[in-house]
């Protein structure tokens, strides 16, 4: 056996040696210098308060910060390298140039990889410089979604009402305001919801917050919210005052006729109807149909409001009807005399009866009872005997009215002697 291993011994150790050396060949021929692409490697900004101390701030243009690089190394460290092993950095304070670039520098955790062996997409990151500005904005509540069934938003009161927000002068002057952007979906019951900040400019467009900061907050604002209850009821609108001359009411309408309001529980529990009272709706002297709108806010009972807002302001329709006159004949014995003069009495001739117009609407006047028109003739002024005119005195029932006054001619004359009974009365 030992004679075996140890006959053409040279022979062998040459193979053996011609053997390593083809699998250095080969090992080399498979990993050959190469290059690999690597992207979206963020470049950190470094000693920012070089600026930042001059009352100054930044802002990266195009995503400058964002770079590939191209690696030349020998594929077996290649195979090994993800974009986690390279760092980005660019150095406000040394490589800053012409005010608005910053020299990129990038270098591997793998000592394998020299910096002249990464190649960069771009030397340098384009940064803009303006002054700083901070100032406070209004907080307001923007309510979206839908509240649970029979429920409605009473109050959503942010826990700030003001916030300071720091930023480029550029930035802050293009903010109108701020919404806390509140989901109210389901809600029906009081709660405390953390809600995303939007800042909005003056076309109502949001503002690019990535260099603002909010004083005191890194994250979104929480809003206290209450629920109330809703519940729908019927709306009554009274109105006061008479139409002008020759014009009668007929019809009142109004709309909406009925009201969704909210409140606590015990708040809506006995409410049954929102009354508008005759005050608002007041119709003296109109003589033609006339439209009016009535806020209703102001008859809510405290602690109810209105659903909808736009139920606010109600309609209101006030129908006329121009009035007709009837011809109404009351004789003259239906004349009661009042005050007639001591010895003297009325003789009304040929006249038998007087004729009166009454106003009133087609319908009143179809139900006018005639027996309730009085008429009277008061003598109290008169002392002589002779032939007079007068205006006599009518009195309708309140619904109707005269269309002119109605004068009667008649004279006074001396009573008959005692047993006389020719007297003309």
């Amino acid at each position: 056996m030992r004679k075996m291993l140890t006959n053409n011994l040279g022979l062998k150790l040459l193979s053996v040696v011609a053997a390593v050396m083809l699998w250095l060949v080969i090992v080399n021929i498979n990993d050959q210098p190469t290059y690999q692409d690597f992207s979206g490697i963020r470049v950190t900004m470094l000693n920012e308060d070089a600026v930042t101390d001059k009352d100054k701030v930044y802002r990266i243009e195009d995503n400058s910060d964002i770079i590939s690089i191209r690696v030349w190394a020998r594929r077996s460290v290649l195979e090994k390298l993800t974009t986690e092993d390279f760092i980005a950095t660019a150095d406000m304070e040394k490589n800053i140039k012409y005010d608005n670039l910053v020299g990129i520098e990038v270098s591997c955790s793998d000592r394998n990889v020299r910096t002249t062996d990464i190649i960069k997409s771009r030397e340098n990151v384009v940064i803009s410089v303006e002054d700083a500005s901070s100032e406070q904005f209004n907080v307001v509540v923007k309510k979206n979604g839908t509240e649970g069934e029979g429920y409605v938003v009473g109050t959503a009161v942010p826990e700030q009402s003001l916030i300071q927000i720091s930023g480029p002068a550029s930035i802050i002057a293009r903010i109108r305001r701020v919404e806390a952007d509140l989901n109210v979906t389901g809600f029906t019951t009081d709660q405390t919801k953390n809600c995303t900040l939007k800042v909005l400019d003056n076309e109502d467009k949001e503002v690019d917050t990535t260099y603002l900061e909010y004083n005191g907050k890194t994250t979104g604002m929480n809003v206290h919210v209450t629920m109330l209850k809703k519940k729908t009821i019927r709306l009554r609108v009274e109105h006061t005052g008479t139409p002008g001359d020759g014009y009668s009411f007929q019809e009142l309408t109004f709309k909406p006729e009925t009201l969704v309001i909210a409140g606590t529980t015990e708040d809506i529990a006995d409410l049954k109807e929102i009354v508008i009272p005759g005050e608002a709706v007041n119709i003296d002297g109109i003589t033609e149909d006339t439209q009016m709108n009535v806020d209703v806010t102001k008859y809510l009972p405290e602690n109810i409001r209105l659903v909808n807002e736009a139920d606010a302001s109600v309609a209101v329709q006030v129908t006329l009807e121009k009035k007709q006159g009837k011809t109404v004949r009351i004789p003259v014995s239906r004349i009661e005399i009042q005050n007639t003069p001591r010895g003297l009495d009325v003789d009304f001739g040929s006249l038998k009866e007087v004729e009166v117009i009454v106003m009133g609407t087609s319908a009143e006047l179809a139900e006018l009872d005639e027996d309730q028109i009085l008429a009277s003739l008061d003598l109290g002024t008169y002392s002589r005997t002779g032939t007079y005119t007068k205006d006599l005195d009518v009195e309708l029932p309140e619904i109707y009215s005269l269309m002119q006054e109605t004068k009667v001619e008649f004279k006074l004359v001396r009573k008959p002697a005692a047993g006389n009974n020719n007297s003309n009365h």
